[in-house]
């Protein structure tokens, strides 16, 4: 048989239709979560929300000055969004009651980053969406942020040889479930710190193996997304300066063309440590996260060491959905973080099994970071693991450490089966499934109300809108199926199109030109 004829029994993959079918897929599913919950449903989101609507500065009818200093005159509602919150059975339905949105006033609060709290950048740009109508703007910040999400996915999915679209696709896969999908579709600003980390230092990994006009946008990606995630937390943008880290140790080699290339992750250094000198949040590395409402006076250091010495892991195993969500109140059940976090614990290692040297001495690195750096944290406000760092706090890294775990697919050595995929795919999908319903579920109805299944049954809350809360949740839950699924594909039809690389290591990669 010829080569041509070979060619025309061949099936065409078409990558750009399984493409685009995961990215209708990733609006659908994460727009769904964007509904899924009311105004003011993440964590601090009263903060959050007031920081927001004075991003730009003081607007009439926004943001006003107050009299007192500290404070801003802001629409109650702002601060009154999360009157469901701590107590899941309790619906959203006092937001209706209560006229939350609907007899609002003006009043001075304290309660926002009106003092450089967190850097600007992520504020300012929300609040160009600020308006008097709270819901409607806080609504167009979540599908804001997925948008944020999906074009730096696709990006930097562009920008990457094909043999790494698999790794890119797992990584996000493998931690966004549920933790992740709950907080890129929110208007809290780890949105933008998970988006941020996690494309970063990708793409910088991109960089510093591309030649020609690749790896100018490559570099123009990386500082965007720096922007990105230094500009919404402080945390994040020395997640960003590891993240750097873990790329040169990935990559190193001595030339002087690698010398030179050194110099966009050392300006992207500059930019982030920027961000965080002028943020208040940089004071946790001094003093913690202190609490005036616990009772610390009566710990000691050493006893608080030994309990968090073994409990640190409870944090890496909240982003699965071991903690709750929203404002740390809605509780997931057991197959959510035991689903998602086999997956992810199953893909890292059998990755495992074909580690270079120096991708094991990086995810030892980032490995001993994500042990440490909480552990620190606690130990300086002398807090137990559940008080103030949250799991959220983590993801950004655990993204990282996910993606340079999944190098090896770019390869070829490491493959799933057909049974690991299956469980993989299935096990992400019912995942996030099961947490929509639930979350839709506490802010609809309450939990443990017995209201039976339907999530249409005893609808106390909802939006002003003709979908269901029982059709939202089939139609996001369809919708995540259909981005996993075409996801998968699109990376596995890239992976076959181009030979696997010699080397998980980009200073083997062929050059991207």
């Amino acid at each position: 048989m010829t080569e041509n004829a070979r060619s025309l029994k061949k099936p065409r993959s078409l990558p750009w239709l399984w493409s685009a079918l995961a990215l209708a897929g990733v609006v659908i599913g994460l727009g769904a979560w964007a509904f899924s919950s009311p105004v003011g449903s993440s964590p601090d989101d009263d903060f959050h929300l007031a920081s927001i609507w004075c991003g730009l500065g003081d607007r009439p009818g926004l943001c006003d000055t107050s009299a007192v200093p500290g404070e801003k005159r802001i629409d109650s509602g702002l601060n009154r969004a999360s009157c469901y919150a701590f107590d899941p059975k309790k619906s959203a339905e006092c937001q209706v009651t209560s006229g939350i949105f609907s007899n609002s006033q003006v009043i001075d609060s304290s309660r926002g980053s009106f003092s450089s709290n967190y850097p600007p950048v992520y504020y300012a740009s929300m609040g160009i969406f600020a308006s008097p109508d709270i819901q409607s703007a806080a609504l167009v910040m979540r599908f804001a942020n997925i948008f944020v999400f999906l074009l730096s996915f696709v990006a930097l999915w562009l920008l990457l040889p094909r043999g790494l679209r698999s790794t890119q696709f797992w990584m996000w896969a493998a931690t966004i479930v549920p933790l992740g999908a709950f907080l890129v579709a929110s208007n809290n600003p780890s949105s933008w710190a998970i988006t941020g980390v996690g494309t970063a230092w990708f793409a910088l990994y991109g960089f510093m193996g591309a030649t020609g006009r690749r790896k100018f946008w490559f570099g123009a990606l990386f500082f965007v997304e720096v922007l990105i995630a230094s500009g919404a937390r402080a945390d994040a943008a020395i997640y960003t300066i590891i993240g750097s880290l873990a790329v040169i140790a990935l990559t190193w080699r001595f030339s002087r063309q690698y010398m030179w290339g050194l110099l966009v992750p050392a300006v992207g250094a500059i930019i982030s440590l920027f961000f965080y000198a002028t943020s208040l949040q940089s004071s946790v590395a001094s003093t913690g996260l202190a609490d005036s409402s616990l009772a610390t006076s009566t710990r000691t250091a050493f006893g608080v060491l030994a309990i968090n010495l073994v409990q640190i892991p409870e944090l890496w195993i909240g982003v699965f959905g071991f903690w709750n969500l929203g404002w740390i109140d809605t509780a997931m059940p057991a197959l959510v973080w035991v689903a998602s976090a086999s997956v992810f614990m199953g893909l890292v290692f059998l990755m495992w099994g074909a580690l270079s040297r120096r991708r094991v001495l990086t995810l030892v690195g980032l490995a001993a970071i994500l042990y440490f750096l909480p552990l620190y944290v606690l130990q300086k406000g002398l807090n137990h693991v559940g008080e103030q760092v949250q799991p959220r706090y983590l993801l950004p890294l655990i993204v990282i450490f996910a993606g340079v775990s999944f190098l090896g697919l770019a390869s070829g050595k490491r493959k799933l089966s057909k049974v690991q995929l299956a469980f993989s795919l299935l096990g992400l999908v019912v995942a996030n499934s099961l947490a929509l319903y639930v979350n839709t579920k506490r802010y609809v109805s309450g939990l443990n109300n017995g209201t039976g299944f339907s999530l249409d049954a005893n609808v106390q809350w909802w939006w002003a809108m003709a979908v269901s809360p029982m059709a939202l949740w089939i139609i996001g839950s369809l919708g995540f199926a259909l981005a996993i699924y075409s996801g998968y594909r699109a990376a596995h039809a890239s992976l076959a199109e181009e030979e696997p690389v010699n080397s998980v290591e980009l200073r083997e990669l062929k050059p991207i030109s």
